[in-house]
């Protein structure tokens, strides 16, 4: 058992998500802490919601627990094959005297997306901001209802889009998962 202070892997929490002997609480406890260090690409509460509507609402059914474990440990490997692929991406572009990347190129050290489901992933996450009314932009509100209601935004609803995308503000993460849902990040 980790003391206070002491960092525990995503491995040494899966476990535990896996451990029947421990309490159901735990083990969701563990989830969650597997979740936080796959650092909430959709945001937390997002990507919490949307494993249970993947594989159902392993909170009142534990068996479901694995499948929701293995749907989390499947994107967190992918994630850090491409952290590897851009570690040594950089120390090669470091070699040549690239010292700063690109900003265009996608860090994922800082990952955007859900690995292995970016379109299904960013498309829950819009729905459960839309659902949960986390935008108080007309716009934004807007645009996540079109996308929650059909999956794509209608020819007028581009322009909007692309006007409230160059915009600073509170909804940069939900207009981000639009971008994702939409084929454009």
């Amino acid at each position: 058992m980790a003391h206070e202070g002491q960092r525990v892997s995503f491995s040494s929490n899966a476990r535990q998500v896996l451990d029947t002997s421990l309490p159901l609480g735990r083990r969701i406890g563990a989830l969650r802490r597997c979740l936080y260090r796959y650092r909430r690409p959709i945001g937390f509460e997002a990507a919490f919601s949307f494993l249970r509507f993947m594989v159902g609402d392993f909170v009142r059914d534990p068996a479901l627990l694995p499948a929701a474990l293995e749907l989390l440990t499947a994107s967190h490997a992918a994630w850090q094959a491409d952290l590897r692929a851009y570690g040594v991406a950089r120390r090669h572009a470091k070699r040549l005297g690239d010292r700063v990347p690109d900003p265009s190129v996608p860090n994922p050290n800082r990952p955007a997306h859900w690995y292995g489901a970016p379109r299904e992933a960013a498309l829950h996450a819009v729905w459960f901001w839309y659902s949960k009314g986390a935008s108080a932009d007309v716009d934004v509100h807007s645009l996540a209802a079109a996308l929650v209601e059909r999956g794509r935004f209608a020819a007028g609803q581009r322009e909007v889009f692309e006007r409230v995308r160059a915009e600073p503000g509170e909804s940069r993460a939900v207009v981000h998962q639009m971008a994702v849902a939409v084929g454009e990040a």
